[in-house]
């Protein structure tokens, strides 16, 4: 029976998770996993939920909880429909999702998919069940439960969330309404490769979501927004946990910077050894786009496309914006600038351009393309 929240009208979906088909196989035939560090009973009454709206396998991860929660895991043992995996000491979310991903892959490997929610009741069993039937409608994307985001939602995570959708949508170049959302059903074919995703604490959540975009698609359906007590039982940290979700864009950004440097000094040393302008700046973009290529495709896009399509595709970008800040430089030059000066600015304006075609043309393998 629906609670009265359950009852309240919940924000209409978006993307491609807008229709609501029937599914064609039943709920339980998708494994729910939570999580779950230092919960009270209101894990109790989340499971109970999910097993009166029809799941019937349902894996919780104790992620190294103390002993106050010992009562709580206790009373999950005598319950059927729950397979109860614990770690010794806390390893994060992150970790916990993985352990949760492995034993669902071993034992369940007829499952449609897997739907993970989160312990602290702020996924209501009646959106976790809408989830589960869009995914089952189209059991081919990862469909993320979307809240809306109004006046009554903490401070912390309002803020949190806009920046991290800001960010998501200038690093995989796509529009997520809620990326920090827990409650996400995918297929089980996938979760090899999220098993296989680095991250042990939020970042891993983020994580999944690129590599989903990058191979799956995503669809959104909307969700009740819930937080308990200001959402004190949150274990985010928006520091720490906020910079290891911001990691793939700071990794570019070194990258950028070491291939700027190499660039630079290349540059620096022809023109002082009487190389003229174009000169110049082809040696010296040869030199860091090499460089630049291999830091970019094993450590910060992590692409698993083939070498010779990708390196193509960046040749000429790199030609393409060695022209572009050629003809920039020399007109900033010819106006007075000095040519190293207004090298240092064009390349600062081009940044944000290479980035994103780097992220959307050239480390995404086309179909064909896989290493």
């Amino acid at each position: 029976m629906d609670t009265a929240d359950e009852r309240h009208g919940r924000p209409q979906a978006t993307g491609g998770g807008a229709s609501r088909p029937a599914p064609e196989r039943p709920l339980a035939d998708v494994v729910v996993l939570i999580p779950a560090y230092n919960p009270d009973e209101m894990l109790l009454a989340v499971v109970a939920a999910l097993i009166d709206r029809g799941f019937a396998r349902i894996v919780v991860v104790d992620d190294g909880s103390g002993p106050a929660s010992a009562p709580v895991f206790a009373r999950l043992r005598t319950l059927p429909q729950v397979a109860l995996l614990a770690h010794a000491v806390n390893l994060g979310k992150g970790r916990a999702l993985k352990t949760g991903l492995n034993h669902i892959l071993q034992a369940w490997p007829d499952a449609a998919g897997v739907v993970t929610v989160d312990a602290d009741g702020q996924h209501l069993a009646a959106d976790v069940a809408a989830v589960v039937a869009s995914f089952l409608g189209r059991p081919d994307a990862l469909v993320l439960g979307s809240r809306s985001f109004g006046r009554s939602v903490p401070l912390r995570s309002l803020l949190g969330n806009v920046i991290t959708r800001g960010v998501f949508r200038l690093v995989v170049g796509t529009r997520i309404a809620d990326t920090q959302s827990g409650l996400r059903c995918f297929p089980l074919a996938l979760v090899p490769r999220f098993l296989a995703l680095e991250g042990e604490r939020y970042e891993y959540e983020m994580n999944v979501l690129v590599e989903a975009h990058r191979i799956a698609g995503i669809r959104e359906v909307g969700i009740s927004t819930v937080y308990l007590q200001d959402n004190r039982s949150s274990h985010f940290n928006p520091l720490a946990d906020s910079m290891r979700i911001y990691f793939l864009l700071l990794r570019f950004s070194f990258s950028s910077a070491l291939a700027s440097l190499v660039d630079f000094a290349v540059f620096a040393l022809a023109t002082a050894l009487g190389a003229g302008l174009l000169r110049s700046m082809v040696v010296a973009r040869a030199v860091a786009g090499s460089l630049n290529f291999v830091v970019n495709r094993n450590l910060v896009f992590r692409s698993s496309g083939r070498v010779p399509p990708a390196l193509l595709r960046y040749a000429a970008l790199l030609a393409l914006l060695g022209g572009v800040a050629y003809l920039a430089i020399r007109a900033l030059a010819e106006a007075g600038v000095d040519v190293v000066l207004a090298k240092f600015l064009v390349e600062t304006l081009l940044f944000l351009v290479s980035f994103t075609v780097q992220r959307s043309v050239v480390f995404t393998a086309r179909r064909g393309e896989r290493a």
